[in-house]
């Protein structure tokens, strides 16, 4: 039976949604339209717009909305000549009229917003939603995309980075995550793919020099904990999942939140880390499930011991002759 793969990113948030495991890591995330833009725009400082069906980090934007807050004071009343009748009704004026004067001369709060749009390396600055919408629709063109709240990922020497928690079906067909690898993004891209640049590190390289190290041994139980409830919960829709990948953002506090998940999850980056036994367990998962072919190396084997006991056969004809 084939692996079953799943390509849209709402699909997998909308069952993940449905895990109370699971759904406290997911952040805010809604089908792009312009009244979820809008709103998204409201309430988080960064959100990140996506291709529903994409891979590598291709088709990503980022919006940052900035508002600068201006003091505008209200102009002073420019006096003309006043005739002795306006002096003596001023004179009477009474200190009701005085304290309203003195709350219109107060200074008032003008806001501005703008938004940065960047996709690659380019970024360009709207001053109005209007103006960002058409350049986002330009890029869309009638495409589905989702809207995510916008993560302030840890940096590494100034760099941004995430987590790919790799969760497999092991030997006895039970979900077992096998492997956590960091990627720093490339300098001023926003995503932190291989493809896109960016490196691969190890999981410890990149969070212990942030968290101390009980709090870094916690992080690291809760995401292994984290991959196998998400793959309960995606298998229970999608009943032929053999393996995923999870992307993991990790804030400035140290919380772990899930970017998307990945049904066709990249192995081969695990074989960089140090860790050669973990990777030899990953193939040997992926060759069980039918993701991998059976090595060369065990056919080789398997080949030689077969010409070795018809040699054998051969020699005791021979000798009984």
């Amino acid at each position: 039976m084939s692996i079953q793969r799943v390509s849209s990113k709402w699909a997998k948030t909308a069952v993940l949604q449905h895990s109370r495991h699971v759904n406290e890591y997911i952040p805010v995330t809604r089908k792009y339209s312009r009244q979820a833009l809008e709103r998204m725009t409201e309430l988080f400082p960064a959100n990140y717009i996506k291709p529903d069906r994409g891979t590598y980090g291709n088709g990503v934007m980022r919006v940052k909305t900035k508002r600068v807050t201006l003091a505008a004071t209200a102009p002073e009343e420019t006096a003309n000549e006043t005739n002795d009748a306006e002096l003596s009704e001023e004179s009477e004026a009474t200190e009701a009229a005085h304290s309203t004067k003195s709350e219109l001369s107060q200074p008032s709060k003008l806001e501005l917003l703008t938004y940065h749009l960047q996709h690659g390396t380019e970024e360009h600055v709207f001053h109005s939603l209007d103006e960002l919408e058409q350049a986002l629709n330009k890029r869309i063109q009638q495409r589905d995309y989702i809207i995510q709240q916008g993560i302030p990922l840890m940096k590494h020497e100034g760099l941004p980075f995430d987590l790919r928690v790799l969760t497999q079906k092991n030997l006895q067909h039970n979900w077992e995550t096998t492997g956590i690898l960091g990627r720093i993004a490339a300098p001023g891209k926003i995503i932190t793919n291989i493809h896109g640049g960016g490196r691969i590190a190890t999981f410890e390289e990149l969070v212990l020099p942030q968290l101390k190290k009980d709090r870094f041994q916690k992080l690291q139980h809760e995401l292994y904990r984290l991959g196998i409830h998400t793959a309960v919960q995606l298998q229970s829709t999608f009943p032929r999942l053999k393996e995923i990948g999870i992307d993991i953002a990790l804030d400035d506090q140290g919380r772990p939140w899930i970017l998307e998940v990945n049904t066709l999850p990249g192995i081969y980056a695990f074989g960089l880390l140090p860790d050669k036994e973990a990777y030899r367990k990953i193939k040997r998962y992926a060759i069980a499930y039918g993701r991998l072919p059976a090595s060369k190396k065990r056919k080789t084997k398997k080949t030689t011991s077969k010409a070795s006991k018809a040699q054998a056969s051969a020699l005791k004809r021979r000798t009984a002759r």
